[in-house]
Order: structure tokens, then C-alpha cells, then sequence
């Protein structure tokens, strides 16, 4: 019986090592260059079963496979950023798509990318990623700064290259290697050739990248970091922009339009097809307020910061956030004045705001008017009435007409009033109303595009590190005969790393050595 030169226990003397080290060196792993991953280990703690699940790469491609899936799911229909401001969600997807519409919406789909569930999504790929790196990357880090010169014979045959040869003066083989740029290491009489092994780290500065980009997309849930809000603003009206502590407020001081001129032949047949006036251009004088400690409803604390215009095309930056603008209403209407005249033939006035209506008017005839239903921009679907939008556009009311003993309900708008209860005992009619223009403003703010920028800068760099370079390592071990035996591993394109190998044999073959 003989020990064996791996693990030192006994061996028959037939054997070059014992058959338990013949079997690891058979199956030994490359990619790891043998260290015992944490998920490897013989552990039963519910620890190491969330970290098992998170380090196996086949878990990873699973929830990778249905963020994608999940990710293609929001894309089917717009997301409700995107849908024209001021409408409805529920009625702006029933209308355009039906059923599917309906359904898509019913079950915030067109609100998926902020979604919690999509979110989790997020978070375990993320962990995935970086249990799985943290998994390989220090027991391969540890193996390859450790890794011995001296090799057993087993492990080097078992290599992707291997040549044997008759070196006479192994010193000119090494030179060979370090002209092709191999830091060369030597123990007695064996060498350790190894270059790029920077390639190595290449997939783990890739997921590096990915983190950073997931964690940019968390971020965009908080205000702080990431704010996309739209406003409309009536002409001389002030504005507090959403999410900011009611700290930043925007004054519409005017609202102007350009549209083309429909006596010009260039674009006379273009505006008439269009059948109504195009606009050229539209631009919206603002100021804007700032205030550290603002009470509601008192703008005289407001601090002037800037006065400006903003137009399409032509953002305004202030504050840290950058304003746009992105649409306009005209003609929108302000209010509606509806005559009610009493059985003994007294007429009153109701003057209704379509911005903030009241909920109650008392009437100098002696009625009282409760508002029961507002529908700012309201269209018939069958026998149903609903608003397509929440600008007041073709605004209509019910409203419950009482003199203390009868009351009657009406539906009231600017074209019609009918009494929905058939009794008539009131006459109700639209005598006036008044119009506004409105201007739609885009305020943004996006502190996480240097994350995802930086980001995606190292993935690149990951990218380039793996694709373009490849860690190759050459053995050059003297065996008890004399002979050399060369053995070579890369982790990828080995044809390339067989043909330069062999050329430097070729270069120490020229030499008269071999």
C-alpha cells in the first residue's frame, strides 16, 4: 500500500491516486478551478435554502423568464402615462379597446412597471443576481490568488491542451511565454504560465451594472429621485406642483396660441381636410414661486423665483426640476348660469363654477339647489351618462331643485335641462356662461439617470471584459522521466488558445531545443 500524493491516504500500489481523488479530478470544475461554492455545502438551515434557491442559475433564468414575460404584458396597451392627459382611465381603455380594455385596467395592468407585485419581481432578480455573483465569485477569487504552481499529473491530463516534450532548456519555452505577454511563475522545476485573468471577473462587473440599473428603477418609486407630473392651469391661476410639499408653485400669467393660416395655399388644403385650425406653435408665460413654509391658501408668502416662458420644445429649468409644455384647452369652460323660476313665477339665478362647484345654493326665490352628480365633459353610452374626460368641456349637473315641500330632480347641461322626475314644476334654463384657456404643463425630475447611465457604463465594461479577452493559464510540469508535460486551460476560445500555444512551441522548435 502507498499514500496518495493528493489527500495522503492509502492507495493500492497499482494506482496513481486513490479512486475518491480520481473521481474529483475527473469531474473536476473549471470555471470554479474546484472551490466548494457556500451553495455547494451540506447545510439544511433555512438560510442556506434561500441561498441555494437565489444561487442556482437555472431559479435565476425562471424569474428572469417571467419579468420578461411580465415586462411584454405592459407593453400590450399604453400605460396610463401615456394616454391623452385629462382623460379617464377606466372610460379612455373601454372606449378604445372594449373587454380587453376594461380587463387590462380592472387589473392595473396600465400601471405594471410601479406595480408592487412587478417590483418583487424586480427585487428577486435582483437577489438572484447577487447571491448568485457573491456564490461564485469569492471561492473562485480565493482558488485563482492560491492557485498552486505544482499541479498532480491527473489534473493537468485532464486539461484542454496538452502536449508532451523533451525540453532541454525550459527557459527559453518560458521566454517564449513571456513575449506573449504570460506572467510566469515557477516552483523548483515546474512553471505556471497565466495571462487575462482579468477576463475572469468580466460576467460579475456585468451583473454589478444590472444592480445598479435595478436599483435605479426602485428608486424612480420615490418622489425624492424621480417626479413626472402634469398640470393644467387656467389663465392668472397659480398651481402647486404634486410631491413637493406644497414648496414650488407655477402661475399661468398667459396663455398663447399660433395656428396657420388658412388663406395661405400651402396649408389651406391640409387645415381643411384637418376641419379645424392647426396650431403652429403655443407657448405659456409662467412665474414661478417658490416657499419653504407654505400655509394653504395664502399665496402672498409666495417668493418669486423666476419669470419665463415656456414653449414647445423649449423646456424651462427651475429648481431642479425641468418644465415642459405639452398641451393646451381653449375655450374651456369656467362656469354655467342656470335660471330657475318658481311656481309663483320668480326667476333666480345659479351660477355653478365647473372648476369647484358648491354642493348647495340658495336661491333669492326662496329654492335651494343641491348638486347630486357632476359630469365635467359627459356623453351618452347607451342609456348611461358618463364623462369621457375631467375637463370641462361639455359639463352637465343633477341637481335637486326644492322649495321645502316639493323637489324635483333635473339634469342640467349647457344644450338641455331635463327633469328626471317628470313633474316639471320648475322651469330651469342655461342663460350664460363664461370661457378660459387652460395650459398643460409637464414637470419633471429624474435624479436616477446618472444610476442608470453609470450602470450602464459597467455592464459595458463587463461586457467588452469577457468578449474580448480570455484567461489562459499554460503548466509546464518535469515528470520523473525527464519529459515536460505542457497542459493549457482557457475559459473560452479554445482554438485560438491551442494555435498560439503551438506557435510558441513552433518559435522554442526554431531554436534547435526541441
Amino acid at each position: 500500500m502507498r499514500q496518495c500524493p493528493v489527500c495522503k491516504k492509502e492507495k493500492q500500489q497499482s494506482e496513481e491516486c486513490c479512486s475518491q481523488c480520481e473521481e474529483q479530478q475527473r469531474n473536476w470544475d473549471m470555471r470554479y478551478d474546484g472551490a466548494i461554492r457556500k451553495s455547494q455545502q451540506q447545510k439544511k438551515t433555512i438560510i442556506d435554502t434561500i441561498w441555494r434557491f437565489f444561487s442556482s442559475v437555472r431559479n435565476g433564468m425562471y424569474i428572469l423568464i417571467v419579468t420578461l414575460l411580465a415586462t411584454a404584458l405592459g407593453t400590450i396597451l399604453p400605460q396610463r402615462a401615456y394616454i391623452p392627459p385629462g382623460t379617464i382611465p377606466e372610460e379612455f381603455y373601454a372606449s378604445q379597446y372594449g373587454l380587453f380594455g376594461r380587463l387590462y385596467h380592472y387589473f392595473r395592468f396600465d400601471m405594471l412597471y410601479s406595480s408592487w407585485w412587478y417590483m418583487t419581481l424586480l427585487g428577486l432578480l435582483g437577489a438572484s443576481i447577487l447571491i448568485s455573483s457573491i456564490d461564485r465569485f469569492f471561492p473562485l477569487y480565493r482558488a485563482l490568488k492560491k492557485q498552486p504552481i505544482k499541479r498532480h499529473v491527473s489534473f493537468l491530463r485532464h486539461q484542454k491542451y496538452i502536449r508532451e516534450l523533451d525540453v532541454q532548456a525550459p527557459a527559453l519555452l518560458v521566454k517564449e511565454m513571456t513575449d506573449k505577454r504570460y506572467r510566469v511563475r515557477q516552483d523548483g522545476e515546474d512553471f505556471l504560465a497565466e495571462k487575462n485573468r482579468f477576463a475572469r471577473w468580466g460576467p460579475y462587473v456585468n451583473h454589478i451594472g444590472l444592480l445598479f440599473i435595478l436599483t435605479a428603477a426602485f428608486l424612480r418609486l420615490f418622489p425624492f429621485f424621480y417626479q413626472d407630473s402634469f398640470l393644467w392651469i387656467r389663465d392668472e391661476e397659480i398651481a402647486v406642483v404634486p410631491n413637493t410639499n406644497q414648496s414650488l408653485f407655477i402661475k399661468n400669467e398667459r396663455f398663447l396660441v399660433d395656428t396657420y393660416n388658412a388663406d395661405d395655399p400651402k396649408f389651406r388644403e391640409a387645415i381643411k381636410l384637418e376641419g379645424r385650425t392647426i396650431p403652429k406653435s403655443f407657448t405659456t408665460d409662467i412665474s414661478i414661486f417658490q416657499t419653504e413654509k407654505h400655509v394653504a391658501g395664502d399665496m402672498a408668502d409666495l417668493d418669486l423665483l423666476l419669470q419665463t416662458q415656456v414653449g414647445v420644445n423649449h423646456p424651462v429649468k427651475a429648481a431642479g426640476y425641468t418644465i415642459y409644455q405639452s398641451g393646451y384647452q381653449l375655450n374651456e369652460l369656467s362656469s354655467l348660469t342656470f335660471r330657475a323660476i318658481n311656481e309663483a313665477g320668480q326667476a333666480a339665478d345659479i351660477t355653478i363654477d365647473t372648476k369647484n362647484p358648491d354642493t348647495e345654493y340658495q336661491l333669492e326665490n326662496g329654492l335651494r339647489a343641491v348638486l347630486v352628480d357632476y359630469y365635467p365633459d359627459y356623453q351618452l353610452d347607451g342609456d348611461k351618462v358618463i364623462t369621457v374626460s375631467k375637463f370641462p368641456r361639455n359639463p352637465a349637473f343633477v341637481l335637486e331643485i326644492t322649495d321645502g315641500e316639493h323637489t324635483e330632480s333635473v339634469f342640467a347641461a349647457l344644450d338641455e335641462v331635463v327633469s328626471e322626475t317628470g313633474s316639471n314644476r320648475y322651469n330651469i334654463s342655461a342663460v350664460d356662461f363664461e370661457t378660459h384657456h387652460v395650459t398643460g404643463l409637464s414637470v419633471k425630475r429624474d435624479r436616477t439617470l446618472p444610476v442608470f447611465l453609470l450602470g450602464g457604463i459597467i455592464f459595458m465594461i463587463g461586457l467588452i471584459q469577457g468578449l474580448y479577452w480570455q484567461h489562459r493559464r499554460l503548466w509546464l510540469h518535469k515528470q520523473q522521466d525527464g519529459t515536460y508535460l505542457l497542459a493549457g486551460h482557457t475559459n473560452k476560445h479554445t482554438s485560438s488558445f491551442e494555435k498560439e500555444a503551438d506557435r510558441m512551441l513552433d518559435n522554442y522548435r526554431k531554436g534547435g531545443e526541441y
